[in-house]
């Protein structure tokens, strides 16, 4: 297959991005990453320097909002939560959502906050398990919740609605929590609809294994709801199901048994609906039984520089859906560098990751909404004014998205991953949009039954 892959890794792409942030140059390249850090005196509106980002200009503006609009509301800071599952018995589980966070406010501020309004970020950790509790104490001090997500979000007793914080997620999971209201999501995940291309384009690339397709899934309630939807879209695409399982989301000891049973199946492609440590330990029993799918397929979470780490050797081939431009060819996209040159300014010890920029759209979605609210900011008009924004790409960072609740976005690109890193599969993904990255053929989203 034909791959296309910038020859810095990750780590030097950083290091690069590094380097940009010596302020006394504009642009700084190495091999095919080039950074486009902008220097003190630049009359760029969108630089860093200047409070842009990518190809937005003004994100974050002194001015003289004013007012007690709301809980955490005051004439000089707006207090927001950044929900992760970082401290529960998955150690780490999406803290780039929230060392993105800490990165942006940072810089934010620096650039004088949402009209002279400081943003101060508060740390809001469900810990897997502990989701409503964290939220009630968000109530009590935050005005919203921004950039971040949780496993279980199903907020059975309303409690976000109930106290009226709204949400400018990150991501959503489940049923409950895609439809809950006072919400906007800039990259939508809607109950009734489904991004479906990674199965076009494994059909395209592995015809021979659409009879011999499997899935395996996390045994929790909201991923079991993913599971299900993603079933539906398997066997619309053609898919014979011929493998399900599901395996504990903490303690599981029974990979090399799902590795034996994949293998005596003959499983061509396989479904993993899941975190990337868990995939780890399966590729390593893979590689002892001595049999690999012909391609794993997996969602965007999977693009983390742990997993490449821990599996890139070992992972055989997978296709990682994505509506992101890939970290290794930032030097071809301001936005992506720009998020770079963000995270190593401002936050140099956090987390880089995929759901890092998806974290990073919905605060300059935020900035965005609350910025034209100005003195009236309250949950209404954010919510009002992020919903009408169209067209939004966080300033570059992803495909064209209209935010909301409703409609799934069509564009994909897919990532692969081998022992010297990701890298961007160009003939799977079969790019569609001229000179661009991605494919945004209309029949990629599936429309489901139920």
């Amino acid at each position: 297959m034909k791959h296309t892959r910038a020859r810095a890794t990750l780590l030097a792409v950083l290091l690069v991005a590094s380097a940009a942030c010596s302020r006394d140059s504009g642009t700084t390249t190495e091999g095919s990453t080039t950074t486009t850090g902008e220097a003190p005196g630049s009359d760029d509106p969108t630089a860093l320097d200047n409070g842009g980002f990518g190809d937005l200009e003004a994100v974050c503006q002194d001015g003289d909002a004013s007012g007690a609009t709301a809980t955490g509301v005051t004439d000089t800071e707006i207090r927001i939560g950044t929900v992760t599952d970082k401290g529960g018995p998955v150690s780490g589980l999406n803290e780039e959502m929230y060392d993105t966070a800490v990165a942006f406010a940072a810089w934010c501020n620096e650039h004088g906050g949402i009209l002279g309004r400081e943003i101060v970020v508060d740390d809001v950790d469900a810990k897997l398990f502990e989701y409503e509790a964290a939220i009630t104490t968000a109530c009590e001090r935050d005005f919203a919740i921004v950039g971040g997500g949780a496993v279980f979000d199903e907020d059975p007793n309303d409690v976000r609605v109930g106290c009226g914080m709204p949400n400018v997620a990150g991501y959503v999971v489940s049923e409950r929590g895609r439809t809950a209201d006072l919400q906007v999501q800039p990259i939508p995940n809607p109950v009734d609809e489904v991004s479906a291309g990674r199965y076009r384009a494994a059909a395209a690339a592995y015809p021979d294994g659409v009879t011999k397709y499997g899935i395996m899934s996390a045994n929790i309630p909201s991923v079991l709801l993913v599971r299900d939807q993603l079933l539906e879209v398997a066997e619309a695409t053609g898919f014979t199901v011929a493998y399900q399982a599901d395996y504990a989301p903490t303690g599981e000891t029974g990979w090399d048994n799902f590795a034996k049973e994949i293998k005596d199946k003959g499983i061509k492609i396989l479904e993993y609906v899941g975190q990337p440590a868990d995939l780890a330990i399966l590729d390593q029993s893979f590689r002892t039984a001595g049999y690999y799918p012909d391609v794993i397929l997996l969602s965007t979470n999977f693009y983390d520089s742990n997993y490449a780490e821990e599996a890139g050797s070992i992972a055989g081939n997978v296709f990682i859906q994505s509506g992101y431009h890939p970290f290794e060819l930032a030097g071809d996209n301001k936005a992506t560098q720009d998020f770079l040159d963000l995270m190593e300014r401002y936050n140099p010890s956090g987390k880089v990751a995929q759901l890092g920029t998806q974290g990073l759209s919905a605060w300059l979605l935020f900035a965005r909404a609350a910025t034209a609210c100005g003195s009236e900011l309250t949950a209404e008009c954010l919510i009002e004014e992020a919903g009408a924004i169209t067209d939004w790409t966080g300033g570059g960072l992803h495909a064209a998205q209209t935010p909301g609740n409703a409609t799934a976005g069509g564009c994909f690109l897919l990532m692969g991953l081998d022992a010297d890193g990701f890298f961007y599969n160009e003939e799977a993904t079969a790019p569609t949009d001229g000179d661009g990255l991605y494919n945004c053929d209309p029949e990629n989203v599936y429309e489901l039954s139920g």
